[in-house]
């Protein structure tokens, strides 16, 4: 009997070293269950111009396994464009400009898209942000273009930045 998502957990969390105006270095990690169990991790680094636009990229890998000893991994790159458009002081609407590339010894999967993201200030140097979906394209090499939409990022959902 095949379960196409009978229970999942996805606990992402981001541990971001934030310098004002400069780089800021992080990543994240995850745990799944689709029918097969999923963990994954990602580390970030990027360069943050001003309060509003900052320019970085993601480099990670999923694991894969389940029965019948299956067992994958993928290999994650994720470049992407962040741009606040509105903040106060303790909420921030962020619109990343995403590309997203998933590759074993070759290409699977190739995203673009755009990504909302809602970030709260907990506290002086804590953020907890929420990315809500993923709208754009992808590629793969089996079929083509098409147009995508998903609920949160190549590896992420939830993210817990601390800013030193």
């Amino acid at each position: 009997m095949k379960k196409s998502l009978l229970f999942a957990l996805l606990l992402c969390t981001v541990f971001v070293s934030k310098a004002q105006n400069g780089w800021f270095f992080g990543g994240s990690a995850g745990l799944g269950y689709r029918g097969y169990f999923i963990a994954s991790g990602e580390a970030w680094v990027g360069y943050e111009f001003n309060d509003r636009v900052a320019l970085g990229s993601g480099l990670g890998a999923v694991i894969c396994a389940g029965r019948d000893n299956y067992f994958d991994v993928t290999g994650i790159a994720e470049p992407f464009v962040r741009v606040c458009v509105w903040h106060n002081e303790s909420i921030f609407v962020d619109l990343y400009a995403l590309g997203g590339f998933e590759f074993t010894n070759e290409l699977k999967l190739c995203q673009v898209g755009l990504r909302p993201s809602l970030r709260f200030r907990v506290s002086e140097n804590v953020d907890m942000a929420v990315d809500l979906i993923v709208l754009g394209a992808q590629y793969s090499p089996e079929y083509g273009w098409s147009p995508s939409f998903s609920f949160s990022s190549l590896n992420g959902g939830f993210r817990l930045a601390y800013h030193f």
